[in-house]
């Protein structure tokens, strides 16, 4: 192989690796009876609830980050002050978005109506397929 062709390929094989391998699809069957499609119903209502109290979660969160972001922000630039250095930091660079991923409360909404969905019942079907290199 030629240098070029090789490193195409390597970089290839190593955005493989690092890629998602397998997609999950959820599908739900609704319960045969007009009474568990009623239930569904009130499921769907307690996910939508759950979901937006999450929200109100993840915003919460948020609003205090940004105020200890500028609380930070204020101390560095005192300490610069008193340094006579230069202000080289905004107060976007103190906050620390990741400390309010919303993705444990949105997993906890999603398992609980499924299953609320189940004891309904609905079924719920996941099918897991290939989308690069699996060999299992």
């Amino acid at each position: 192989m030629r240098p070029p062709v090789f490193f195409a390929f390597l970089s290839l094989l190593i955005l493989a690796a690092c890629a998602e391998r397998a997609a999950t699809t959820t599908r739900y069957l609704l319960p045969p009876s007009a009474g568990g499609r009623l239930c569904v119903n009130e499921c769907r209502q307690a996910r939508d609830h759950c979901k937006k109290s999450c929200d109100l979660d993840r915003r919460s969160c948020t609003n205090a980050m940004q105020e200890q972001a500028i609380k930070d922000y204020e101390q560095y630039a005192r300490e610069q002050f008193l340094l006579r250095g230069p202000l080289e930091l905004f107060p976007r660079d103190f906050e620390r978005p990741d400390q309010c991923a919303e993705t444990a409360c949105g997993k906890r909404c999603a398992g609980a109506y499924q299953a609320c969905y189940e004891s309904c019942g609905g079924k719920v079907v996941k099918t897991t397929s290939c989308r690069f290199f699996c060999f299992e």
